[in-house]
């Protein structure tokens, strides 16, 4: 079912609309850091569709009533839920609703029935990635920081995509949101927002192709943001990355990462050969390494020949950390092509026992299907300690 909502504003004078949204918008600091971005009260003619609780979708033809780069306001005929995600479009011509800009994603932040005009509601959306979609002539200041980066050359772009995803599994996340341990919380988050900004395939909807890549590579800065942006567990990864550090001589460190350097060089140059070679090397300096092996197995698994060795780097890995996110992820996509679904399945689950909202391992376990044998996702106290049932 498809429901189409038009709101006619008219009754709502610009004098009016002004100071609805000064009550809205709480008072920015002229000093110190902003949490958000300025807030306008501006109309600008929008698609948004979300779907409701009967599963049916609705698809609002709307205006604006604020704007900022974290969102906007509208007025709504149907009353969204909390948290729902919706998909919105900016109208290029109102004439002809097919000629529209191209899809943002975003949620339903909060909603409440409008104080003045009986029957509608008040929704405030917000994007997934903060963002300067509106292309204002006379826009804040503040909004320099959320506008869409110039456009890279694809090669490059892609070299650096790769680079950072086939590092992430042996830096930290400090390395790989390129702060320190003592960087304010502040610092972290627009560092993160930064490179999201770069990166989010929201961003790249013209390469549909790049999207896996990119996906992946928004999962591993998510964790690492939300782990160090949150005290807690900020405190447990300090401590079990003190933990590893401390066991691996300097020496061993140093030239393991002058190895795993060189094979990252190989994998950009898609010189899988001469990754494996020095992964190799690096697996010598530190052959306790969970990381080092997992990324040994994900080259050696692009190998037909060399799947076997894959499946055992891949077993030493979770062995050696049975909390090693990618490993599970990676050998459960080769045993995938190994055509040994149900043991898929099972590393599929281990990642959703490790991070519960991993998007995709999710998708991975809806991939293969409901006509998959059912087994439970828990383990016995000696499958969590080993990573094995």
């Amino acid at each position: 079912m498809r429901t189409v909502a038009s709101a006619n504003f008219v009754l709502v004078g610009p004098q009016e609309r002004a100071s609805f949204v000064r009550e809205q918008t709480p008072p920015i600091s002229a000093s110190g850091a902003k949490r958000r971005s300025s807030r306008i009260a501006h109309t600008a003619p929008m698609l948004v569709t979300w779907v409701d609780s009967q599963a049916g979708t609705i698809a609002e033809e709307t205006t604006t009533v604020s704007i900022n780069c974290h969102g906007f306001q509208y007025f709504s005929k149907q009353r969204p839920k909390k948290n729902s995600p919706v998909t919105f479009q900016l109208v290029i011509n109102a004439e002809d609703r097919a000629r529209s800009a191209k899809v943002y994603l975003g949620r339903v932040a909060w909603v409440r029935k409008s104080l003045r005009l009986d029957g509608l509601y008040v929704a405030g959306i917000e994007f997934t990635v903060p963002l300067n979609i509106w292309n204002l002539d006379d826009a804040p200041e503040d909004w320099a920081a959320f506008s869409p980066t110039p456009k890279e050359d694809p090669a490059s772009f892609l070299g650096e995509v790769d680079r950072i995803l086939n590092s992430a599994s042996r830096t930290s996340h400090y390395q790989l949101l390129n702060v320190e341990s003592s960087t304010p919380r502040s610092e972290v988050k627009k560092h993160y927002y930064q490179m999201a900004r770069r990166f989010h395939p929201d961003h790249h909807m013209d390469h549909p192709e790049w999207t896996p890549r990119l996906l992946e590579l928004m999962e591993n800065l998510t964790e690492a943001y939300e782990t160090l942006s949150d005290d807690e567990t900020k405190e447990e990864y300090d401590a079990l990355l003190a933990q590893t550090v401390e066991n691996i001589p300097s020496d061993a460190r140093k030239l393991a990462q002058g190895y795993l350097e060189k094979a990252q060089e190989c994998i950009v140059e898609r010189n899988i050969a001469g990754s494996i070679l020095w992964l190799h090397h690096a697996i010598e300096a530190e052959p306790n390494s969970s990381s080092h092996r997992a990324m040994l197995g994900r080259c050696l698994s692009t190998i037909p020949e060399y799947c076997r060795e894959a499946v055992e780097q891949f077993e030493m890995a979770i062995d050696l950390d049975p909390r090693n996110l990618a490993a599970h992820l990676d050998y459960g996509e080769l045993l995938e092509s190994l055509k040994v679904p149900w043991r898929a399945r099972f590393h599929y689950l281990r990642a959703l026992e490790i991070d519960p909202n991993h998007k995709g391992a999710r998708e991975r376990l809806n991939r293969l299907g409901a006509g998959m044998p059912r087994t439970s996702s828990k383990s016995s106290l000696l499958g969590r300690l080993t990573g094995r049932r």
